[in-house]
């Protein structure tokens, strides 16, 4: 079994290996409910990058509840890395923090990291004005924020179900 070297990691060693896209809460915590805990996840090529990247979050930040990989590749060759933390104020500093670590490991500049949210599909540019519009910071705003989807679930079955009525009257499905 190969043994791996920690000797901590250098300037560009993730360059190419890390997307600039995170996503927030779209996966349940692990370390709480998921009001009062953010899920952010991104993608990284390469289990033991992934690996490297999570002690090296664990390791430096205290406010990280817990950070993991995904136990199996979500496509060809790319892992998730999880990062948890406590849902309240001050979250959008502490991500900032490690975007601009990061952006020594990745050379990914913070300007360039995109992010969406629960299940939103567009993604927006990430600053602190979008987080704190978007991301809900306290257990409240994410049950207020979550409460709008069930809403729009419905709308786009109704939707959908018409659309395929219609279909089905032309004769298309």
């Amino acid at each position: 079994m190969p043994h791996q070297l920690n000797e901590g990691l250098r300037k560009k060693d993730l360059q190419y290996l890390v997307g600039n896209k995170i996503h927030f809460d779209e996966y349940d915590s692990k370390m709480g409910d998921p009001e009062d805990v953010i899920t952010a996840s991104f993608k990284i090529k390469q289990r033991m990058p992934a690996q490297d990247l999570v002690s090296f979050i664990e390791n430096g930040y205290d406010w990280c509840l817990d950070a993991d990989v995904s136990s199996g590749e979500v496509d060809d060759g790319e892992f998730l890395v999880f990062v948890e933390m406590p849902r309240q104020s001050g979250v959008f500093e502490q991500m900032a923090e490690l975007l601009e670590d990061l952006q020594h490991l990745t050379d990914i500049e913070f300007k360039d990291w995109k992010f969406r949210w629960y299940k939103q599909k567009d993604y927006h540019s990430l600053d602190e004005q979008s987080l704190r519009d978007i991301v809900p910071d306290s257990p409240n705003k994410y049950k207020e924020f979550t409460e709008q989807f069930p809403k729009v679930e419905e709308e786009q079955k109704v939707l959908s179900d018409e659309l395929n009525q219609i279909k089905k009257l032309s004769g298309i499905g």
